[in-house]
């Protein structure tokens, strides 16, 4: 692991305002606009964290509706066969959702597939749909994956009139896609949430560590958008990167991590840019005897709310994978009878991004097994009225 640190002194330098106006500010904001030896705060970055401060309070309310209010409003045909190209096994989202669309097309009387690669490799997902493709279903499901290495595969899908519902990934709909669900724009959303939630904790300009995952491309795309937000909110702050790969899942990724925090003791703060790479985190800083700074995460996986609760994850950002699972089946529902621009609209309909934390006394009870808890309660009795159930 190779870190790389990005420092913002153009953008801070043209922030800076006259030495006696900025002690004045400095003075009105106390330790909200505080200041630390190696980074002291400029006006831009104490206005940018009295913002961040003044959002994380709106992120903590769950929402109570999936946002979609139109009936289908037509039978649904029965007897529909989809395959779902899982993500790999560390795709722990996509196996979620898997489990959840398992349940919402048995109230359609649909036959559902699973197809699990090894490993996200462009390889491994190309033999996938290969295999998907010669078992002529009505729809293919692909999750958290970059169309370009497969678009051999999706042109003999749209050469075959089998439309292709994408769930987390980096294309927009359109194309060879027939629908994106819960892309990038709706993953951003998220990625602000927590970097407004991080600058508010921080309260003022620090070093913030990100780790990302380079074989997921949607991941690397909404850390960017993190940084976006933390660079325009706090141009003082520093930013130290690095990746792990996709093999040190579930293995070493932890003490990967572990030992990036230690080369950086100046880290106020850790974004684990997906949450299913740190689940071995806290396990293996305790047993290093290292003290990790305040660390994020974003698309909370199961086996990480206790550290939630405990306060030992300080924040994440959920991405409620079982109800997108329900939602990739309305949205198949409205394209098998005919209304794909109406599943167009519904598919990124998150009502609000969403932020759990011990301190914002939101933290849910963890799941059994590797369930999801419900973001929006009655979830699954919506979608069932939409569609005359």
């Amino acid at each position: 692991m190779k870190p790389t640190r990005t420092r913002r002194t153009a953008r801070r330098a043209a922030a800076t305002t006259a030495g006696t106006v900025l002690s004045l500010l400095l003075a009105a904001c106390g330790a909200d606009g505080g200041t630390s030896d190696d980074k002291p705060a400029t006006a831009a970055d104490i206005e940018g964290i009295k913002t961040a401060k003044a959002k994380v309070r709106s992120y903590a309310e769950a929402p109570t509706s999936i946002g979609i209010t139109q009936p289908v409003g037509k039978p649904i045909p029965s007897d529909k066969k989809i395959v779902m190209i899982g993500a790999g096994p560390g795709g722990i989202g996509t196996i979620i959702a898997h489990d959840a669309m398992a349940e919402a097309v048995k109230e359609l009387g649909w036959e559902l597939k699973f197809i699990q690669p090894k490993e996200p490799t462009p390889q491994l997902l190309q033999q996938a749909l290969e295999q998907a493709i010669r078992l002529d279903p009505d729809a293919v499901v692909i999750s958290a994956t970059n169309k370009d290495p497969i678009l051999d595969q999706l042109a003999k899908l749209k050469a075959k009139n089998i439309p292709v519902v994408s769930n987390n990934g980096p294309d927009p709909s359109g194309g060879p896609i027939t629908i994106q669900i819960s892309g990038l724009d709706a993953l951003s959303e998220l990625a602000v949430a927590i970097a407004d939630k991080t600058l508010a904790d921080m309260g003022e300009p620090g070093t913030i560590g990100i780790v990302g995952l380079p074989g997921y491309r949607i991941v690397q795309e909404y850390i960017g958008v993190y940084k976006e937000e933390i660079e325009t909110k706090c141009p003082s702050c520093e930013i130290v990167e690095t990746t792990i790969s996709v093999a040190s899942l579930g293995t070493t990724a932890g003490t990967d991590m572990t030992n990036f925090t230690r080369a950086n003791p100046d880290m106020k703060a850790l974004f684990v840019g997906y949450d299913a790479m740190g689940t071995n985190l806290f396990s293996a800083a305790q047993a290093a005897g290292a003290k990790l700074p305040r660390t994020y995460s974003l698309g909370t996986a199961p086996a990480s709310i206790p550290a939630l609760a405990s306060g030992g994850l300080t924040a994440s950002a959920p991405l409620d994978q079982g109800e997108m699972g329900w939602r990739t089946v309305d949205a198949l529902a409205r394209i098998f009878t005919g209304q794909t621009e109406g599943a167009l609209e519904h598919d990124v309909k998150y009502t609000h991004p969403v932020i759990w934390s011990s301190d914002l006394n939101n933290v849910p009870a963890a799941p059994i097994g590797n369930t999801f808890p419900n973001l929006v309660k009655d979830y699954p009795a919506q979608y069932k009225k939409l569609w005359g159930k």
